[in-house]
């Protein structure tokens, strides 16, 4: 009171401009400690960076109940601060040859200090979690002061790749919580080699090893040459609001990777994406990890497999570079694992502009068919997932085909286990308005002594399309054009075919009876779509030591869609290259079929 008498005007306004450049340059200082919570979940997540004396900053992150009292994880902090410290002394003991008793002369620290305020005033630690943590609130650690920040942007886990591969695109698999990936700052930065000068500006040091930028700021990584051996870092910063800050370095280096592979070839012929009125479809099965990575796999089905090369991390990179390369407009997937869908495929061709649906077969493997289609070209109307065996004895438009299969206990037992999905996508055609396409996506049963199996099945699901297409004809008033894509392990002079190109499977095919005990007597196969095989009759579209056929389709409705261009096989001596398929660069054991096709 008595100091005011004497302020002047222009003095008051220098300490009022002095107290507020303080008090911003002392929450600038202090540090930000993050919690995550939801009030409809029981836990409470808290992360911080803290460092002290000689140790290195270093992430906490505690994950509580939201009703345990404030006091035990005031307490859990110290104790994990603690013993992390004392780790580092145990270490520098071991290395330095001292004993314990030399170090208990020496090492009188006090018990470290943690608490909890909020508006200037302590935290009770009788409170509970759940009501503690707020925005705004102070976490003290000895010396050092926390700001809380309750729910801000914030990652839950970054995933590098187990491979980095020269000219194949890495992606990282990143969880998020109250945020999406435009709201965080991406950098990808290589280990500095020995001898390497990069400017100061451009380098990183994390876990004592320097990095240097590479200026990549996608979510992926497309190593080159010169990277090979090095190890690789990738630095996540939040760009529209708090959030901590996310440093992940790479267990594994740079490797060459498997060079050219024979798709880049084949990419020659699919160097555009396809002009208005046409789209290029792709049926590829991918060969679904939960086949390829079994003890029986890889001694009995691909004994000349590099075992490197059956690894899904690998596979996956020359997987997607290879989908991506093709520059579809609509690409049926068979032997799609679940968690690939959800963790690859759905997100990375959701950046490249596709939409996607999977459909899971009725199996604990948790593998089935996806359908991705170019939402420049497309627009989904309809989306159907169907278990074989449960429509058969529930749909009435099957009730003849069940019938027939009634009269054989055997047969019924067996083909009602099957576990086969059909996808059912009905989509607009952006550029072709008052014309829909229905793309149908399946993967029949595969064992040798089952052609009348396959033949029941793909019955069924034409009979399905068929259905479906007269009841989207009725809702629309247009009839909609008709793509039935994926792996019928069926060959062409089999049924199947004969059924999807001819129209006609008679009673006599030798195909109802492949199994004598389970034979199919009595029923033939008719179905109204004029379909032709868009990529022809290969030689095999799947090459293994122990088979090579062609079992992979592409059958499109000619009567409104015409083929215009097919792109080439791969060579035999490119298949045969290290024996069979797969291989180093050849991820599947099924070849890609591609053809683009355009609208009458």
């Amino acid at each position: 009171m008595i100091f005011a008498r004497f302020v002047t005007p222009k003095l008051a306004h220098f300490i009022l401009h002095f107290r507020i450049t303080m008090s911003s340059a002392a929450v600038a200082a202090e540090k930000l400690a993050y919690v995550n919570y939801d009030s409809e979940s029981s836990r409470l997540r808290l992360s911080f960076k803290y460092a002290s004396g000689d140790l290195a900053e270093r992430q906490y992150t505690l994950n509580r109940d939201s009703t345990e009292e404030l006091r035990v994880v005031l307490s859990r902090i110290a104790l994990n601060i603690t013993n992390v410290e004392e780790g580092k002394k145990k270490r520098k003991r071991k290395k330095d040859g001292s004993s314990n008793d030399d170090a208990s002369k020496v090492d009188l620290r006090p018990e470290l200090s943690v608490s909890l305020e909020h508006d200037g005033l302590p935290v009770s630690g009788d409170v509970a979690n759940g009501d503690a943590w707020k925005d705004g609130s102070i976490l003290q650690i000895g010396e050092e002061r926390y700001v809380i920040a309750v729910n801000a942007p914030t990652v839950r886990s970054v995933r590098l790749p187990k491979y980095f591969m020269v000219g194949f695109p890495a992606y990282v698999h990143i969880e998020l919580e109250n945020c999406s990936l435009c709201d965080w700052k991406l950098a990808w930065y290589m280990s500095v080699t020995k001898g390497e000068k990069p400017p100061s500006h451009e380098m990183r040091r994390v876990n004592n090893k320097l990095f240097v930028n590479t200026h990549q700021s996608a979510s992926f990584l497309t190593p080159v040459a010169s990277d090979i051996g090095r190890h690789v870092l990738l630095i996540l910063t939040p760009c529209t609001g708090p959030g901590m800050p996310v440093e992940v370095v790479s267990t594994t280096t740079v490797e060459a990777g498997p060079g050219s592979c024979p798709f880049e070839v084949r990419q020659y012929f699919t160097p555009f994406f396809t002009a208005p009125g046409r789209f290029r479809c792709i049926s590829y099965n991918l060969l679904a990890d939960v086949y390829a990575d079994t003890k029986f796999t890889r001694s009995e089905l691909f004994p000349y497999c590099a075992a490197h090369a059956l690894d899904l991390s690998y596979r996956k990179q020359l997987l997607v570079k290879e989908l991506l390369g093709y520059k579809g407009d609509l690409v049926c997937l068979q032997e799609v694992d679940r968690r690939v869908f959800q963790q690859d495929l759905e997100p990375i061709l959701g950046d490249h502009g596709f939409g996607g649906y999977y459909t899971e077969k009725c199996s604990p493997m948790a593998e089935g068919v996806a359908c991705f289609y170019r939402s420049s070209k497309f627009r989904a109307l309809h989306e159907r997932s169907i278990v074989l065996a449960t429509e058969m004895t529930q749909e009435p438009v099957l009730s003849d085909i069940l019938a027939s299969i009634n009269k054989n206990e055997q047969l019924r037992d067996r083909i009602l286990s099957l576990p086969t999905a059909l996808q059912i996508l009905l989509l607009e055609p952006l550029e072709m308005p008052g014309r829909l396409l229905l793309v149908a996506n399946t993967h029949l049963y595969y064992h040798p002594d089952s052609d009348h199996i396959r033949l029941l099945q793909a019955y069924c699901c034409i009979r399905l399309v068929e259905w479906l297409q007269g009841k989207y004809t009725e809702e629309y008033g247009v009839v909609p054009a008709v793509i039935f894509a994926g792996d019928f392990n069926s060959c062409p002079a089999y049924g199947v075919y004969q059924l999807m190109t001819c129209g006609y499977v008679p009673p006599d095919s030798r195909d109802w009876c492949s199994n004598v005990e389970e034979a199919v007597v009595g029923l033939e196969a008719k179905q109204q779509i004029l379909l032709a095989s868009a990529c022809g009759i290969p030689a095999y579209t799947n090459y293994t030591k122990g088979f090579q056929g062609c079992l992979d389709y592409i059958f499109y409705d000619y009567m409104q869609l015409v083929r215009e261009h097919v792109v080439p096989m791969p060579t035999h001596e490119q298949v045969t290259q290290e024996e069979a398929l797969p291989s180093a660069r050849f991820p599947s054991d099924h070849v890609a079929q591609i053809a683009t096709l355009r609208w009458l």
